[in-house]
């Protein structure tokens, strides 16, 4: 029988082998009784054998009785042995792996840290990958990984009217001669797919919870929630500028784009239909937010989206 990690195995050989102790029957017979191999049964036999070495089958005080006849005393469950070698020559040394984790402990670094100081400091010779391997086989990077939602993050809500769920987010627009950045705050209501973008020279926090309460005020409906990201601009001040205008905010899961996954088709839109993928800085801010807000115009009156039955976002404003 092949090599198997299946928790009913154990249960299997003890099965088998109780045929030939319990009901003596001979192994070719239970071989075929079980449809494995006799050679086979034999090594389970002398497993189970090896299980129950240290079990007593003869009472000395009572010579009548020199070889008991239960059985329920005996370890039934054969378990299952790792196919892993064991041994090898081309292993690390006990003495590197204990380097390796002594390092780990001193530092509490990452295996990229440890692994440059066990090489430039210490002078052992071992790679990366092997560091990285014994760390996470003594468990040492267990909990140390941020959690993907934040344990006050409220819950997030189906949508059936309009502002009781709306997501923002920020374009990065970098100009690829001097490195200078221009942010584009965007917001988007999911129920009616209303839209609403800004430019700005700087990323801060107040600025985005800026944009949402002008967003809410040009469309005229109150917000209940705002999701954002992760990033730096949607840090505590702008929780707290929300909060204040009884507006509840929530954070997407880190590394989970798919979270806000309206808003960022949203951003990808506006780049491709309006503003670009780059940052001419020669076309004035002033410029520049004028035909941003020309197109919001036509987002939101004009064109159709397939998300809402080929309406469009004023059409599902006025049916609410």
């Amino acid at each position: 029988m092949s090599y198997s990690s299946s928790p009913l195995l154990p249960k299997a050989r003890g099965e088998a082998v109780r045929l030939v102790v319990e009901q003596n029957l001979s192994a070719a017979v239970a071989a075929r009784k079980t449809g494995i191999h006799r050679s086979t049964l034999w090594r389970w036999r002398c497993r189970w054998q090896d299980l129950n070495q240290n079990i007593q089958k003869e009472n000395h005080n009572r010579p009548a009785r020199k070889k008991t006849t239960k059985l329920h005393g005996y370890r039934w469950n054969i378990p299952t042995v790792s196919s892993r070698p064991h041994s090898c020559a081309h292993a690390i040394p006990d003495e590197t792996v204990r380097l390796i984790l002594e390092t780990r402990s001193k530092l509490q670094r990452c295996a990229e840290v440890v692994w440059h100081h066990l090489v430039t400091v210490r002078g052992v010779l071992v790679s990366l990958s092997s560091v990285r391997r014994i760390l996470r086989r003594h468990h040492c990077f267990d909990g140390a990984r941020k959690p993907r939602v934040k344990r006050d993050n409220p819950r997030r809500p189906r949508p059936t009217r309009p502002g009781e769920l709306v997501q923002t987010d920020t374009i990065h627009h970098v100009d690829p001669y001097s490195g200078k950045r221009m942010y584009v705050y965007t917001v988007i209501d999911l129920y009616t797919r209303m839209a609403y973008a800004q430019v700005a020279t700087k990323c801060l926090p107040g600025l985005a919870a800026k944009v949402v309460l002008e967003a809410q005020a040009t469309w005229g409906f109150s917000l209940a929630m705002v999701q954002a990201d992760n990033g730096p601009e949607y840090s505590r001040y702008f929780e707290t500028m929300l909060h204040g205008k009884n507006i509840q905010t929530r954070h997407s899961r880190l590394h989970r784009p798919n979270d806000n996954a309206h808003i960022e088709r949203f951003n990808r839109t506006i780049q491709t239909e309006c503003i670009g993928y780059y940052w001419r800085r020669s076309v004035p801010l002033p410029r520049q937010q004028k035909k941003i807000n020309s197109y919001i115009d036509y987002y939101n009156t004009k064109r159709v989206h397939l998300g809402i039955q080929m309406r469009t976002p004023a059409e599902m404003l006025q049916r609410s």
